[in-house]
């Protein structure tokens, strides 16, 4: 059976586990437009689907293996709009001992990418 990964599932208190982070670092994330969990309900209930996950776990490697912030990871996000798939690998290859570069590579593929680029 195939998972869809862009379908909502999580919860904040499941997702929050599996990233070993607070609830309140999450909702941090979604704060500061670093991820679009979808939502439902009156309450604005969070469900976070496979994709989410991915894209979490890659920044939370960011920060806590590279040191970046908000801040540098969101000016990333802007550089990356200036490099093609092409560049990236290049520069992955060109640095084998840096992982930050396929981290870079699997962020600019996954669709949070583009959503958080177009506001949506």
């Amino acid at each position: 059976m195939l998972i869809d990964k862009e379908k909502p599932f999580y919860n904040v208190a499941q997702v929050s586990e599996i990233l070993g982070i607070s609830t309140d670092r999450l909702r941090t994330y979604d704060e500061e437009n670093l991820v679009c969990p979808a939502r439902f309900g009156k309450g604005d209930k969070r469900l976070y689907c496979e994709l989410d996950i991915e894209w979490l776990q890659d920044l939370r490697t960011l920060i806590s293996k590279n040191r970046m912030n908000i801040y540098s990871f969101k000016l990333m996000l802007n550089v990356l709009d200036f490099l093609n798939e092409k560049d990236i690998k290049k520069l992955a290859k060109n640095n084998p001992q840096d992982e930050i570069w396929e981290i870079f590579l699997r962020i600019k593929k996954n669709p949070n990418y583009k959503k958080l680029k177009n506001g949506d």
